[in-house]
C-alpha cells in the first residue's frame, strides 16, 4: 500500500457506515472518508462525521430537499483535491449508495473526476494514485461477521492519462469499475450467489471429517477463492451445459435445505461415529464449561441491559440487511460506554476499593469473554446434537455423506471439463476471462 502521497482509495459498498471503517482501521495512515450528506440528519453521526473530518456529498435524489445546497457538491469537491494535494488519502464509494445486491451497481463518475481535475488544476503534486478495494463478508447481518478486505494494484492515473490520451472521466470510472469487479464476487442473480455458495461449502469439507474445535480453521479468504472459482467455471460451461448445471444446483439446494432442517453444517456431515473421540470431546468441553461459566455468567449479566437496548434498536432503525451492522456498532458506542459509566460509578460507590478496582477491570473483558464462551458453547451444542443424530439414526448420515460426496465428485469432474476447455483455442475470450479471475483471486 502506498505510505504516503496522494491516494485515492475506491471500495465497492455493501454494508453501510461499517465500510468506511474497515478500511480507516486496517491502514497506517489517516484516510478522509466521503459519506451522503443526508447521514448528518442523524444527530449522533453528525458528531461522528465532524470528529472524523467526513467529505460529504449530496446526492441527485436528494437535490431539493430543506437544507440541500447546488454548490455543496462543488465545494465538496475541491476540498479532496486540497487533501491529496496535502499527500493525503480519500476513500469514496463509487457505487455512491450501499446495498445487497448479487452485484456491482453502476459506478459514478465521481472519483474519476477528482482524479483527472487533480492532474489538470493542481498539477499532480506527489502522483496519484487510484487503489480498488474489495470488500467481502461472510454474513454482515452477523455480529463479528468473518471479512475479507483486498487491495488491488494501484492506478498510476498520470500514466493511465498518457496511455489513454482521449480518455475522459467515463474511461477512467469504468477503469476502476474493471478492477474492483476483479476484487469481489459477482452474480447474475442472488439463485446464483446461494447456490454457488452452497457448493462451496460442499465442495470445502473435501468429504473429510470436520477439524476438531478450537482448530485454527480456513480463512474467509480461502472460502471466497473457492467461490470465485466455482463461479469461473460455472459461467465458462454455462452455454453449453446449462441443464447439467440446473440439474446439479437442484441437488445442492436440496441438499443444503435436508442440512438446514436437521440443524446440521455441512462439515459436520463426515463426523466420525467414534466412542473414544465422543468421550474426549466431552470431556474437553465439559471442562470449557464448567471452568469459564462463572466468568461468562458474569459477563453477560453486566452487558444484558446495553446488549438487548442496542439489539432492539437496531431491528427497529434497520429497513436493509446492509444498514444491520452500522446500527449495532454506531449506537453501541454511545450505549455501553454510558452503561459502563454508570456501573463503574455504582461499583466504587458500593464495593471496598480492591473489589471496586476488580470489577472496573473485569467489566469490559467478561463481556467479550461471553461472546467467545456463547459462539463456543453454541458450536459445541451443535455438533453433539449432530453426534447423538447420527448415532440414533446412522443411516442419515449415510445418506448425507454419500450425496456429499457425489456432489463433490460432481463438482470436480465439471472442474476437470473446465480445465480442457482452456487448452481448446476457440475459447480463448473465456479462457482470458478464467485466468483474469483466478490471477487476482489467487
Amino acid at each position: 500500500m502506498p505510505s504516503s502521497g496522494p491516494v485515492l482509495f475506491v471500495p465497492n459498498h455493501t454494508n453501510a457506515l461499517v465500510d468506511p471503517m474497515v478500511v480507516m482501521t486496517s491502514l497506517r495512515r489517516p484516510i478522509t472518508v466521503t459519506a451522503k450528506n443526508a447521514l448528518a440528519r442523524n444527530p449522533l453521526l453528525r458528531w461522528l462525521m465532524s470528529a472524523l473530518g467526513v467529505v460529504t456529498f449530496q446526492r441527485r435524489e436528494d437535490a431539493g430537499q430543506e437544507g440541500t445546497d447546488q454548490r455543496h457538491n462543488v465545494r465538496s469537491l475541491q476540498r479532496c483535491r486540497e487533501i491529496l494535494a496535502r499527500g493525503g488519502a480519500v476513500c469514496i464509494f463509487p457505487e455512491g449508495v450501499s446495498h445487497s445486491d448479487p452485484a456491482l451497481r453502476p459506478f459514478k463518475a465521481g472519483p474519476a473526476r477528482i482524479a483527472l481535475d487533480f492532474l489538470q488544476k493542481e498539477g499532480n503534486p506527489g502522483r496519484l494514485r487510484i487503489v480498488p478495494v474489495g470488500l467481502l463478508y461472510t454474513d454482515k447481518s452477523r455480529i463479528r461477521s468473518d471479512i475479507w478486505l483486498r487491495f488491488g494494484t494501484a492506478i498510476d492515473v498520470e500514466r493511465w492519462k498518457e496511455e489513454h490520451p482521449k480518455g475522459d472521466a467515463d474511461a477512467l470510472t469504468e477503469e476502476i469499475r474493471r478492477r474492483v469487479q476483479a476484487l469481489t464476487l459477482n452474480f447474475q442473480t442472488r439463485r446464483e450467489s446461494a447456490i454457488l455458495s452452497w457448493a462451496a461449502e460442499i465442495a470445502a469439507t473435501g468429504a473429510e471429517r470436520p477439524i476438531a474445535l478450537g482448530s485454527a480453521e480456513a480463512s474467509p479468504a480461502d472460502f471466497f477463492r473457492l467461490t470465485a472459482r466455482l463461479q469461473a467455471g460455472y459461467q465458462l460451461l454455462l452455454p453449453d451445459c446449462r441443464e447439467e448445471l440446473d440439474r446439479l444446483s437442484t441437488r445442492i439446494r436440496r441438499y443444503q435445505h435436508a442440512l438446514k432442517r436437521r440443524g446440521i453444517e455441512a462439515g459436520e456431515v463426515y463426523l466420525p461415529i467414534h466412542f473414544g473421540r465422543a468421550l474426549l470431546f466431552l470431556v474437553r468441553e465439559l471442562e470449557l464449561v464448567v471452568v469459564g461459566a462463572p466468568l461468562a455468567l458474569f459477563g453477560a449479566i453486566n452487558h444484558a441491559a446495553p446488549y438487548l437496548l442496542v439489539r432492539h434498536l437496531a431491528r427497529r432503525l434497520s429497513k436493509d440487511k446492509d444498514h444491520w451492522a452500522s446500527n449495532v456498532i454506531y449506537p453501541g458506542l454511545v450505549i455501553f460506554p454510558l452503561f459502563y459509566l454508570v456501573q463503574l460509578l455504582a461499583g466504587w460507590l458500593l464495593l471496598p476499593v480492591l473489589w471496586a478496582l476488580l470489577y472496573s477491570v473485569a467489566l469490559p473483558y467478561t463481556g467479550y469473554y461471553a461472546l467467545l464462551y456463547g459462539n463456543r458453547f453454541a458450536t459445541a451444542f451443535r455438533r453433539s446434537r449432530t453426534f447423538l443424530h447420527f448415532l440414533m439414526n446412522p443411516s442419515s448420515q449415510q445418506q448425507l455423506a454419500g450425496e456429499g460426496r457425489e456432489i463433490i465428485a460432481h463438482i470436480r469432474a465439471l472442474g476437470e471439463m473446465v480445465e480442457a476447455r482452456q487448452t481448446e483455442p476457440q475459447n480463448d475470450a473465456a479462457l482470458v476471462l478464467v485466468e483474469d479471475q483466478k490471477g487476482e483471486l489467487s
